[in-house]
């Protein structure tokens, strides 16, 4: 997927929703004052600046930025879809997307030498993580092979760096490639076919199935695909927890789930009930509760991201005291 033209729309359009370079605390500090940021994504409206694609055939809707120019898009690709500036290239960082439904298509090259490359269709439930240097995009002559049909729609995050075009007759051409000593290559997870991807025990949240989408421990990022069932509640004692430093992402795709959150340790919880194109970010020291009660009716699934490396603080709900129970690499 191509974000040349997208960068230089985020730039002008970041929204600051936090991951502090200096946000480092130790264990006995409380986590005071940093609120979960939820979101429907269905309630932000179309904005022309952050489409994927030609206007006629593509839009997008802005869900989280920082201001190291990172940023998460809800994009839409309608049938017939097509891009300019999207031939062969790379990126000097990472991203990571979802099919919400649909179907998308794209070329995938091993490396430099390759012109023709290997069209990839992603089909709702498809993960995808491509991390920096892996080359990507589409071929003018084979367009019609790439037509999105019966259209489809994506979560997007890109982090913030630089791309480069492969395609010599574009004018944001260089031969920086050259410099390259490996390219990389993508992850893909197909995870609406039970027979290909199977549902396994979530050993966090007990009674949850989970789906491990990527666990690059030496780095921190991990995403799962979680689902309850009607019904679920947390069984261990009640508890609610925040991270020192890293930050997550839940993306709910269907269902229902009641959402408690403090500003302290020490204050009470607030409840919501988000449903289905719900984002929730938990930046830092922001405290998220898993209290007694069903916490679903209808079940719920939703994909559950986590960056960087960090402390999982947990806070005992019955005593108010904060214990750290355990200590996790994100």
């Amino acid at each position: 997927m191509s974000t040349i033209d997208l960068r230089k729309r985020v730039h002008l359009f970041l929204v600051f929703l936090t991951l502090s370079a200096h946000c480092v605390a130790g264990a006995t500090e409380d986590p005071e004052g940093v609120a979960l940021n939820i979101l429907d994504a269905q309630s932000i409206p179309w904005d022309e600046r952050f489409r994927l694609g030609s206007k006629e055939t593509s839009k997008g809707k802005l869900l989280y930025s920082n201001n190291e120019g990172s940023a998460l898009f809800y994009v839409e690709f309608s049938p017939g879809w097509t891009a300019q500036n999207t031939e062969r290239h790379y990126h000097n960082f990472a991203e990571w997307g979802y099919v919400l439904d649909g179907n998308f298509l794209l070329y995938e090259f091993v490396s430099p030498n390759q012109e023709k490359g290997t069209l990839v269709d992603m089909r709702q439930g498809t993960w995808m993580y491509r991390p920096a240097f892996s080359i990507h995009g589409n071929r003018g002559d084979a367009m019609d092979k790439q037509r999105v049909t019966p259209g489809s729609t994506q979560l997007l995050f890109v982090e913030g760096g630089k791309n480069y075009t492969l395609d010599p007759s574009s004018k944001r051409y260089t031969e920086d490639w050259k410099s390259v000593k490996q390219f990389t290559h993508p992850h893909f997870q197909h995870t609406a076919r039970p027979s290909i991807m199977e549902w396994e025990e979530d050993g966090e949240l007990p009674g949850v199935l989970m789906k491990l989408l990527h666990d690059e421990m030496s780095g921190g990022f991990r995403a799962k695909l979680r689902y309850a069932p009607p019904g679920w509640t947390y069984s261990k004692t009640p508890a609610g927890f925040y991270y020192n430093q890293a930050q997550r992402f839940v993306y709910i795709l269907n269902g229902d789930l009641k959402i408690n959150s403090s500003l302290a340790s020490n204050a009470s919880s607030e409840s919501q009930i988000v449903t289905k194109d719900f984002l929730i970010e938990q930046p830092p020291k922001s405290i998220w509760h898993w209290e007694s009660g069903p916490l679903t009716q209808s079940g719920v699934m939703w994909i559950d991201v986590t960056y960087a490396r960090a402390r999982a603080l947990v806070m005992d709900l019955l005593s108010n005291q904060k214990q750290l129970l355990s200590i996790r690499k994100r």
